[in-house]
């Protein structure tokens, strides 16, 4: 495999962390963005097992951070080849309790933050003729309860990720989008604590419902990723893979 450029955003810590890893592993040169300072450390335990690994402190909602991010990236490691798209977090509450500085951060970080990653790499992808995104969505934008904000973000992401399929496809460039359904990480220990219940509770829980018996794990996550990123996954783009344990209507 020709080692890339990846960069992975909300990579300090859960399946940001855990995709930045596994791309590490297989060579590639790995940009690690996130707000919080966990980011130097995911990037430090990449660079002990051997890879090449950069983090940086990035909000990206912001689109002069976002550009000042990228500009790091492509100063320290080259211009950005494959763009994994995973920052998010949730602010769950009943639609009509919901303040709109949730809807808005929430809104901003997941799909407005794709949307100024991707402006801010695609132009050298298209130059060279190849490039590959990954934006990571949820079962959740099929439907879920008191999560209006995070529903509509990743749903979003969803059509986001087709329609740009279609606008780089002449590019060289593919943009896909994963569904991640249970997947145990920070988030789901805050899930458990709004439900009053331990995190063990809660995976059991959950587990009971996933047709496959278990919880899924970043693995599970990174695994589709590295398929999406392939230098032969070329004929593939514009499609949203829902990694949950079994299928769901």
């Amino acid at each position: 495999m020709t080692s890339r450029v990846a960069l992975v955003t909300g990579a300090g810590s859960g399946i940001g962390a855990g995709t930045a890893s596994a791309l590490a592993a297989l060579g590639h040169r790995v940009a690690l963005l996130d707000r919080s300072d966990s980011v130097h450390a995911v990037a430090s335990q990449i660079r002990e097992s051997g890879g090449t690994a950069l983090s940086v402190l990035a909000d990206i909602s912001d689109p002069d951070t976002v550009t000042s991010a990228v500009d790091q990236v492509v100063a320290e490691l080259g211009p950005v080849e494959i763009l994994v798209n995973n920052a998010g977090f949730a602010r769950d509450n009943h639609v009509l309790d919901m303040p709109l500085s949730d809807w808005d951060d929430v809104v901003n970080t997941h799909l407005r933050g794709s949307f100024l990653l991707l402006k801010a790499t695609a132009p050298a992808m298209s130059a060279a003729g190849w490039g590959r995104i990954v934006n990571i969505s949820s079962i959740s934008a099929l439907v879920d309860s008191d999560r209006a904000n995070y529903v509509a973000a990743k749903a979003g992401i969803e059509g986001f990720t087709r329609a740009t399929a279609l606008d780089l496809a002449p590019h060289g460039i593919t943009v896909n989008a994963i569904g991640p359904g249970v997947i145990v990480t920070e988030m789901t220990k805050r899930s458990a604590e709004r439900r009053n219940r331990t995190l063990d509770d809660h995976v059991e829980v959950m587990r009971q419902s996933i047709p496959r018996g278990r919880v899924g794990t970043p693995h599970d996550i990174a695994r589709a990723v590295l398929f999406f990123a392939a230098e032969d996954a070329d004929y593939v783009t514009g499609q949203v893979i829902y990694i949950s344990g079994g299928p769901h209507g």
